[in-house]
């Protein structure tokens, strides 16, 4: 290895904490010059603003604009030669994927690495490039994302606010439903995306009582906009994690119930590729949690391992198809293809099919004409703070429906 050579890398994240976390541990494994960029557009930007190659890229998939598949087709027209690694919080095999597409294109990719991110893993990526990586560094305390600590401080300050992103009826173009998402907010990174939290709050067995605050703030505001006279549902995410005990159901109906909030206004979000830890126990606490009333959804379906299993066996009441197979679809033959397949299932089973991750008109138009029943994405809203997407709410039906 030649000490002396100068390793330049380019992070590229929406996550401004991750593209911090990041850098750090490079930084701290010896790597001299980091660059970070939080899109696709914004990372071609700095590589054509680079008099001096950059070295190795470590790319994320899931970006809004241009994603990370969009962002290496874009270095592989322009014959960038470094080396790439990937790492994203999706399912392994859709990491796979794209790592294969990669290589196609003729791009060097090196390796994956799936979030949280560790000093380990970054340190084995950088024994494949001519990089000193700091052995002697005191990696003891370098943390993995955050620690066990720093949650239950937040937790017990308050610190999780939560955003509203809305799902508009095809059949009406009204907003029927918000999805409500948890942010850390954070005193030195701002607001910090799920993907950096939920695995350490699942890991240390927190995750209970954080869904529990999660649906109950949510149940909280669906009262408050109930009571404003705005005829909305919501939709709350629930971990696997979360379904490793029978009263579960019960939990979950005193958490909204003390909140006067109608039960079937609330729909569960689970995401699909981690179904099936314990099959009874999980069929068993999801068939009562609908006998409660709720609204059961498979989150991200398609991504998963055992699809047409999962809605033959599993009490669901609604599809969400995951952005893999709706962004581009409109220009892409194959992904126009799985995303009608999938709606198609879902209407199949008689479920409500939601399309999430709608960035252009050109995919809403075709996902409304292929029989979908909600859109999901930024070409409807970003997620939003509560006084935002009133404000939001407001100036898009006074848009849409003038009279």
């Amino acid at each position: 290895m030649n000490n002396e050579k100068q390793i330049r890398v380019l992070v590229l994240d929406d996550d401004k904490f991750m593209l911090e976390f990041v850098s750090h541990l490079l930084r701290e494994l010896g790597v001299n010059e980091v660059l970070v960029a939080e899109d696709g557009k914004a990372g071609l930007f700095v590589l054509s603003a680079q008099v001096t190659a950059v070295d190795l890229l470590i790319c994320d998939i899931e970006m809004p604009g241009m994603d990370g598949i969009e962002f290496l087709r874009n270095i592989a027209d322009q014959s960038y030669s470094g080396k790439i690694v990937l790492f994203s919080g999706v399912d392994p095999d859709l990491l796979k994927a794209t790592e294969r597409l990669a290589t196609v294109r003729g791009l060097n990719v090196i390796g994956t690495l799936a979030k949280p991110v560790t000093v380990g893993s970054l340190a084995t990526i950088l024994e494949q490039l001519a990089s000193p990586v700091r052995r002697n560094s005191d990696l003891s305390r370098m943390r993995q994302i955050f620690n066990l600590e720093e949650i239950k401080q937040a937790l017990l300050a308050d610190h999780f606010d939560l955003f509203y992103q809305p799902k508009v009826a095809v059949s009406s173009g009204h907003v029927t439903s918000v999805e409500c998402l948890a942010r850390w907010r954070h005193a030195h990174y701002g607001y910090v995306s799920p993907d950096s939290f939920i695995p350490v709050i699942e890991q240390c067995g927190l995750i209970n009582e954080f869904t529990r605050r999660i649906l109950t703030k949510s149940a909280q505001q669906l009262d408050v906009w109930l009571q404003q006279g705005l005829d909305l549902k919501i939709s709350v995410n629930v971990s696997m994690e979360n379904l490793d005990r029978f009263n579960l159901p019960e939990i979950y109906e005193k958490a909204v119930g003390d909140c006067n909030v109608p039960i079937d206004r609330v729909t569960l979000e689970i995401t699909e590729s981690k179904l099936g830890k314990d099959f009874a126990q999980t069929l068993d606490i999801l068939t009562r949690i609908r006998l409660k009333g709720f609204g059961l959804s498979i989150d991200d379906f398609g991504t998963g391992y055992s699809s047409m299993e999962t809605l033959k066996h599993m009490p669901f009441t609604e599809l969400k198809v995951d952005r893999i197979f709706a962004h581009g679809a409109a220009e892409d033959l194959a992904t126009r293809a799985m995303l009608e397949s999938s709606i198609k299932l879902g209407k199949v089973f008689g479920l409500n099919v939601v399309v999430e991750g709608i960035e252009i008109k050109a995919d809403y138009e075709l996902a409304t004409v292929l029989g979908c029943d909600e859109i999901q994405g930024y070409f409807i809203a970003k997620p939003m703070s509560p006084d935002e997407f009133i404000k939001w709410l407001f100036d898009y039906e006074k848009l849409n429906y003038k009279h």
